[in-house]
């Protein structure tokens, strides 16, 4: 038996060596698809109801079909994350993957010709260490060449497999050693090409409208969390102007919660990092999720 987690294809749960899917299938072919990812903390699967919503606003924005409705799609991802239980390791953080695109068609473009949808549903585990190292000492962005598709072209808040928009942001910092933050046309700040973008001022934090972004769901969260808390939180649209007078930076998303940011090409936040609005909902987080990243660097 392998030690990798099983997966689910199709309606039927296997090896990971034994899912097939054609060459033919307009993911492959076309990119034509959407798709989730949810965070494993300790083997339970984190606002998992959060994310199934938003892959089935994403499913119908592009006119797909999966095939079952939503109380069975979680129904059977949860037999997943049970069928994989004795192969999670203890303490440990796994991507939960959905991958739906619309099928297998002859080679035509035209998506009026299908084939029935594809389920994959996969686990994937997570560096942990790599993360935690980051959340002590924070990660740097640098801004792209490379705009935001704005959502004229394409809805941003959809989830969708077509992402070389953001993959060329991605290229491009890299080559700058950095992580990608990407603007709008209208040179506004939008986001990471997988994480919203926020920044602290004056006690306020900011963050991108959500014309400009994907619909983040550790977003939604990060805006409870404020409430709670009592941080003042603020939609607006900014620019680096804005982030150069800013007192913190973090990114959020699923996998890392809030991540802080050490600096923005030059830019660097005026309080140490990470700043006490980031710490307050990183601890936050921490208790939300019962997965606290700092114990890593403890351990290491």
């Amino acid at each position: 038996m392998s030690d990798d987690p099983l997966v689910y294809l199709n309606g039927d749960i296997m090896e990971t060596a034994e899912a097939r899917v054609s060459p033919f299938d307009r993911g492959f072919m076309w990119g034509d698809g959407v798709y989730e990812v949810t965070p494993c903390f300790n083997g339970v699967a984190y606002r998992l109801d959060d994310h199934m919503e938003r892959l089935y606003r994403s499913l119908r924005y592009v006119r797909i079909d999966p095939g079952l409705n939503i109380e069975k799609m979680t129904a059977d991802t949860r037999g997943l994350l049970e069928a994989n239980s004795d192969r999670f390791s203890a303490g440990a953080q796994y991507r939960l993957g959905h991958w739906v695109t619309r099928g297998g068609s002859p080679f035509v473009a035209a998506s009026d010709v299908e084939g029935p949808a594809t389920v994959f549903i996969f686990l994937q585990p997570v560096n942990t260490n790599a993360t935690a190292q980051n959340h002590a000492t924070g990660v740097k962005l640098t801004v792209t060449s490379t705009r935001r598709n704005p959502p004229e072209c394409i809805e941003t808040r959809a989830k969708v497999t077509s992402k070389m928009n953001q993959l060329l942001a991605e290229l491009d910092a890299g080559a700058r050693g950095a992580l990608s933050l990407m603007l709008d046309m209208n040179g506004n700040v939008a986001e990471n090409s997988v994480a919203n973008f926020f920044i602290a001022r004056d006690g306020m934090l900011w963050t991108a409208p959500e014309r400009n972004i994907l619909e983040g769901v550790t977003r939604k969260v990060v805006f409870e969390l404020c409430e709670r808390l009592s941080i003042p939180l603020e939609e607006r649209l900014f620019t680096m102007y804005d982030v150069a007078q800013a007192d913190e930076f973090f990114i959020a998303s699923s996998g890392i919660c809030a991540m802080p940011v050490s600096a923005v090409d030059d830019y660097v936040p005026k309080n140490p990092v990470p700043g006490p609005i980031t710490t307050r909902l990183i601890d936050a987080f921490t208790t939300d999720t019962g997965f606290d990243f700092r114990d890593f660097v403890a351990a290491n």
